[in-house]
């Protein structure tokens, strides 16, 4: 018998993310890329070189008489007992299996049987797609038949992978917690399943608030999905913007899509993996999904390229071994004691970002979540503080007041993607920073951050109150964490309500010196941490009903951040330094030079008029970005110079009697 050699992971195709053509009154909305998953090779059944493989176009016939178009690669050569190790190699929503034909060609040729077929209602497969249903998940039921069943042409039924990624990695994971079904169990030997929490459907659109990803996702062109009538009205429910659209889509988005109650069904060995930054899912489905789990299991969350996530060489170097130990173990049976290792595997984020993607550390657990693990608990206050204790006036309260006129619509604000004058013109986005003071120790954020809330809003229908966490160095430079997002559907006018939100899970580390900053806006856009995936769209779609929304700075208003203690006093206010200077400052802009557009800090040391204007290399003012009082503390504004020239220019700050200029570069 030749021994297995590992194969170093590679990653053969990188994700491909399409621009997509709009104007003002269509979008069309092309392809993207965005669903995804890398694929990356098996370890080497042989020590013989590469094979020479034969391609097999097929069609599988479905129980209703759907008809999938499907591809297999087998090796040429004499045909191993039992069979080839089998791969079902599952593309992401809106692709087909020509996107998967050259990884499972390059697999097939290391010694495997490899195969790929196009989802219902994709690609060249008859029917109408349910979106990631139980539908479709019992058509994989099927497909995994049909491969047991071409064993004289070299499956190994009782030797069978399945992997992918969103509904790559969500269909296998369903089909295995659907148990017996009209058509059989699914029946595979291990499944690796990423980007794929048990509870998508339901994250979608989790606390009210509807994801920028779903609508591209329910808004393909019939070349890319065919839609069912009931997905098919998902987009005119979310572009109609009012409650009794919103109802409908609550209510139908969850029903045959989550399946966490299934998931104690689960016997499959499975790995689950996702990305903090996903900006579809929610990471914290996969961790509520390994409390349910009863199967054997691996977790990993940190960086998992897909779905606008940031990208790791030191992480894709971890996968390598990762992968490939849970391969020898489940499909060679070798005892390399993959299952004696911590379940709980995860990298957290941290300053420098490089090319814009943050640094990654690797960390792991035997529990989840880790050991001395306890929320820090920051309450917003006035004056743009962040501390831990609350606010000395219990009656303050500050208005993230939503400015929409000239009658905007969600059609419109989508076909401007959130940008440019006409939609500026009538959407006036407002950020209202917390900020803490510097932080005296390494703060280590692992779990789901949740806000509590207690606000009054003018609408007499919807608000939305979106949190974005933010790691500020130093020198001011700041990077988004993550967010926390939360839209009231049923708002009564003026009325008081205290709520719980939870936040998309992370796992950062603030270094001692940074500050922690949260910044509470109508709009959820993050340049340019967003810009890989949502470019200048919202995270989610924002409410636009002209109000006053109000968010009271008291011991009801809050931030919880989960962390694990370091050994220091984490939790009180002696993590922080005990300097908190109060000046005027104006920081250098960033980036710089900038590709349109860059962000602006400065510091105020009281509630005065506030100005700040951009100048060309003459002297004329070419811009205002602020003129208007506000409070004490740090302030953020964001510059899109699209519409200027290249070249030098300066922007000036005057306040109570305070003026500072500096010097910025657009470089086109």
């Amino acid at each position: 018998m030749k021994i297995i050699k590992p194969l170093f992971y590679v990653l053969l195709m990188s994700f491909i993310i399409n621009s997509y053509a709009q104007d003002q009154k269509t979008q069309s909305n092309k392809h993207r890329g965005i669903d995804d998953f890398q694929f990356q090779l098996l370890p080497k059944t042989t020590d013989d070189p590469p094979y020479i493989v034969t391609r097999t176009d097929f069609t599988i016939t479905l129980r209703d008489g759907v008809i999938l178009d499907a591809v297999k690669f087998i090796p040429q050569a004499t045909i191993p007992a039992g069979g080839w190790p089998t791969v079902i190699m599952h593309h992401g929503y809106g692709s087909d299996k020509e996107y998967l034909a050259g990884f499972c060609s390059a697999q097939a040729a290391y010694g495997y049987y490899t195969m790929s077929f196009s989802v219902r209602g994709q690609g060249l497969s008859g029917g109408l797609s349910n979106l990631i249903s139980r539908t479709e998940a019992t058509d994989l039921i099927e497909v995994v038949n049909w491969i047991k069943s071409d064993s004289v042409n070299g499956s190994d039924p009782d030797n069978i992978l399945i992997m992918g990624g969103s509904q790559g990695g969500m269909l296998p994971y369903m089909a295995a917690c659907m148990g017996q079904t009209s058509v059989g169990s699914l029946g595979v030997k291990t499944i690796i399943s990423a980007l794929a929490p048990p509870d998508f459907a339901s994250s979608w659109i989790e606390n009210g608030s509807i994801k920028m990803s779903l609508l591209w996702t329910v808004n393909y062109t019939p070349d890319i999905a065919r839609y069912n009538s009931t997905v098919g009205r998902f987009a005119g429910w979310i572009i109609a913007d009012t409650k009794e659209k919103w109802d409908s889509l609550a209510y139908w988005m969850p029903i045959d899509r989550d399946f966490m109650t299934l998931v104690p069904n689960n016997t499959t060995p499975l790995i689950m993996e996702g990305s903090w930054q996903d900006k579809f899912f929610n990471a914290s489905g996969i961790i509520q999904a390994t409390t349910l789990n009863t199967s054997p299991f691996r977790m990993y969350l940190g960086a998992v390229a897909g779905h606008g996530s940031d990208q790791s060489g030191t992480e894709d170097q971890w996968h390598m071994n990762f992968f490939n130990d849970w391969f020898f173990y489940w499909l060679y049976g070798y005892n390399n004691g993959t299952m004696d290792a911590p379940k709980y595997q995860y990298a957290s984020t941290i300053h420098p970002a490089v090319n814009n993607h943050w640094t990654f550390v690797h960390d792991s657990s035997t529990v989840w979540p880790p050991a001395n693990n306890s929320n820090l608990r920051l309450y917003f206050r006035t004056n743009q503080q962040l501390r831990t204790v609350p606010n000395t006036n219990p009656n303050s309260r500050i208005n993230l007041q939503n400015k929409v006129t000239n009658g905007l619509t969600m059609t419109q604000a989508i076909n401007e993607e959130f940008t440019g004058s006409f939609f500026k013109n009538r959407f006036k986005k407002v950020n209202l920073n917390f900020t803490t003071t510097a932080l005296a120790s390494d703060v280590k954020m692992v779990g789901v951050p949740k806000v509590n809330l207690q606000y009054s809003s003018s609408s007499p229908s919807s608000c939305q109150y979106n949190f974005q966490i933010y790691d500020v160095l130093p020198n001011g430079t700041q990077r988004l964490v993550n967010r926390i997002n939360y839209t009231d559907r049923n708002n009564v006018a003026n009325s008081v309500k205290t709520t719980l939100i939870n936040g998309q899970a992370h796992s950062h580390i603030f270094k001692a010196g940074n500050k922690i900053k949260v910044t509470a806006t109508n709009l959820d856009a993050s340049f340019p941490e967003d810009t890989l995936l949502l470019q200048t769209n919202p995270f989610v779609l924002p409410v636009l009903v002209n109000s006053n929304n109000y968010i009271n700075l008291n011991s009801n208003t809050y931030i919880d951040i989960p962390v694990v203690s370091t050994g220091l006093d984490a939790f009180t206010e002696n993590v922080f330094s005990t300097t908190d200077p109060v000046e005027y400052k104006l920081n250098q802009n960033y980036p710089n030079p900038f590709n349109p557009a860059t962000t602006i800090q400065y510091t105020i040391a009281k509630q005065d008029l506030v100005t700040l204007k951009i100048y060309d290399l003459l002297g004329r003012e070419v811009k205002t970005l602020v003129n208007e009082f506000q409070e004490a503390g740090e302030h953020s504004v964001f510059f899109n110079a699209s519409e200027l020239a290249s070249g030098i220019y300066f922007y000036k700050i005057t306040s109570a009697g305070f003026q500072d200029v500096k010097r910025m570069v657009l470089l086109k």
